[in-house]
């Protein structure tokens, strides 16, 4: 189960640098595809890009999440952290905020910090629910995304 007193626990703080090939890569996993020809040109060719009004090569709406994975030991730091059971572990919900864009190249630093922990049900039945909340800031210091991950350990 997980351990409740690590509500209100802030994880190490992480800075990591988006690189273009992982942009790619996430693009062509998320749409099924082999080969980078076969995704949006504006994920691997920043000309396609500017010519979509970005100002670089952007990553797709949910590779923010991947961030989670990269830092802090990934999802297995991260739930021994947390004390939660892996055998046990389902991913209920992932919410974004997006307040700017994120490109190649950018610097990311990433915070999380444990927002809410609560028991569904009891007996045999409960459920343990975690949520996590995650800070993504570029190199110019700014909020570019914001993220709440929901966890269930039943």
């Amino acid at each position: 189960m997980a351990d409740k007193s690590k509500m209100g626990m802030e994880f190490p703080v992480y800075t990591f640098a988006v690189e273009k090939d992982k942009i790619v890569e996430f693009a062509m996993a998320v749409s099924l595809k082999e080969t980078r020809e076969q995704i949006n040109p504006i994920y691997y060719d920043e000309e396609a890009a500017r010519r979509d009004d970005y100002d670089g090569i952007p990553v797709p709406p949910t590779f923010p999440t991947c961030s989670f994975f990269w830092t802090g030991g990934g999802l297995m730091g991260t739930i021994e952290a947390l004390g939660i059971n892996l055998g046990r572990l389902l991913h209920r919900e992932e919410e974004y905020e997006y307040f700017g864009m994120i490109y190649a190249g950018d610097v990311i630093t990433r915070t999380m910090k444990v927002i809410d922990m609560f028991t569904k049900g009891k007996g045999k039945r409960a459920i343990d629910v975690t949520v996590l909340e995650t800070q993504l800031i570029n190199q110019k210091g700014e909020l570019v995304i914001k993220y709440r991950t929901t966890l269930m350990e039943i």
